[in-house]
């Protein structure tokens, strides 16, 4: 997802992609919305970074170890996951805003184009 928000965010700002107001803004509230409702689970979340507590004997120690593991030990983990996923929504609200403001700009140069072939 990260490689795919980027090349719309660099096509945006290129003027490849331009995006009308309307299509736009309901794109982009869909995006706010799905990225306020990761924030109201970022506090579950950060707990899942920490070993739960299981209890003190060998058995709680080792599986408390592996739940943690398993929940934020690499990339493919619940915890970078979900990061991964607000950091390339915001991207995606950033190339959305992008490619909206270069839809107007395209609209306004080509309205001054048709409006001079017209005259």
């Amino acid at each position: 997802m990260e490689a795919d928000t980027k090349r719309l965010l660099a096509s945006a700002r290129s003027g490849n992609w331009a995006v009308d107001e309307e299509t736009g803004t309901h794109l982009r509230r869909a995006i706010t919305t799905m990225l306020e409702r990761l924030a109201g689970i970022e506090e579950n979340v950060r707990r899942l970074k920490r070993a739960p507590k299981f209890g003190n004997d060998e058995y709680a120690k080792t599986a408390a170890a592996h739940f943690q593991k398993a929940m934020d030990s690499d990339e493919n983990s619940l915890v970078p996951v979900y990061e991964a996923l607000r950091g390339n929504l915001n991207q995606l609200v950033h190339a959305l805003d992008e490619a909206m403001a270069r839809y107007d700009a395209s609209d306004e140069a080509a309205t001054q184009y048709l409006g001079r072939f017209k005259d």
